[in-house]
């Protein structure tokens, strides 16, 4: 596993208004920005007067935590059954350089030429979201548990956004071969424990 950077935002109003959850699950974003560097959005976000702010951000060779695990984040807005704010940890991975929005879709985005680059970044993902399902004793093949936003929106617990539905399958990519990635990475650490530490009791 890349090392996971500890650089909480601290001046942020999210981390200022010091409210905690039980993390019920795992939210995936991605950012929307053609911007590899997670840097960028921590010095964007480290300041009061921003309506957002994630666990973590993920890129092609490092996590930066940006949130205690446990700190109710501003990630997923609100959807007509609630927000996964008060229930899921969450993550943005780092989208690479190149491409621009239109309408919510990607314009000039090659997948060929970023296939090396996608390919760390989801390793990656996978790796946290195993961890945190350990540390949080979470089935990550358990409805709800680990979605994107999209799968959050269509569920009732997040505002209507499409990541990461409009990039992962241009990689041949769903969010179930993801949830099942990270039940074998899981399921492969566990071979190696004499105790399946993250199954629920």
């Amino acid at each position: 596993m890349v090392p996971i950077e500890r650089r909480i935002l601290t001046k942020s109003d999210c981390y200022q208004a010091s409210r905690t959850i039980v993390p019920q699950g795992i939210m995936v974003h991605s950012t929307g920005v053609a911007q590899p560097d997670p840097e960028a959005f921590c010095r964007q976000w480290d300041r009061p007067g921003v309506d957002a702010c994630v666990h973590a951000f993920v890129a092609e060779d490092r996590i930066v935590q940006t949130l205690p695990w446990n700190w109710r984040g501003w990630h997923a807005g609100r959807g007509t059954l609630g927000s996964a704010n008060n229930t899921h940890i969450s993550f943005e991975c780092c989208e690479p350089a190149g491409h621009t929005y239109q309408g919510g879709t990607m314009i000039g985005y090659d997948p060929g030429k970023n296939q090396g680059y996608f390919e760390k970044i989801y390793e990656n993902a996978v790796d946290l979201c195993a961890k945190l399902c350990r540390d949080y004793a979470l089935d990550p093949l358990e409805p709800g548990v680990v979605l994107c936003h999209a799968e959050g929106f269509q569920r009732g617990i997040a505002s209507n956004h499409a990541d990461v539905l409009h990039w992962w399958p241009r990689h041949g990519v769903t969010m179930d071969d993801f949830r099942r990635a990270v039940r074998d990475r899981m399921e492969e650490e566990n071979r190696n424990s004499s105790t399946p530490c993250w199954r629920r009791p």
